[in-house]
């Protein structure tokens, strides 16, 4: 399975995609419009996206659905999602922690229409 998760940002967002079999990864950055999102996911051609919820998950979410991607969406709140004794944290860090907890089904359920 391909996942592509997007570390989103008001002007810039970081993308990972990372393969759930091998566990290899690469990242890209992108600014936050639809259409370089939308050229991203045409790019890497995932088969699930991953975003954090926050004030611009909603039109995120509505892109990628209409694109006929799966997406998750993650609550930052959950006890699966907290960083604990991190010395490092980034963009890529943070794109690369939500593949991950998607690959293994750790996100918690986020209700998001």
């Amino acid at each position: 399975m391909k996942i592509l998760a997007l570390d989103l940002g008001k002007y810039k967002t970081v993308g990972c995609d990372y393969e759930r079999e091998s566990g290899a990864h690469r990242f890209q950055a992108r600014i936050t419009t639809p259409a370089a999102l939308a050229e991203l996911v045409k790019e890497v051609k995932p088969d699930r996206v991953v975003i954090e919820v926050c004030n611009i998950a909603g039109w995120v979410s509505d892109l990628m659905r209409g694109l006929g991607v799966e997406v998750q969406v993650a609550n930052t709140s959950d006890d699966a999602w907290r960083w604990r004794k991190v010395k490092k944290k980034n963009d890529r860090s943070d794109a690369l922690k939500l593949a991950r907890l998607s690959a293994v089904n750790q996100l918690g359920k986020c209700t998001f229409p």
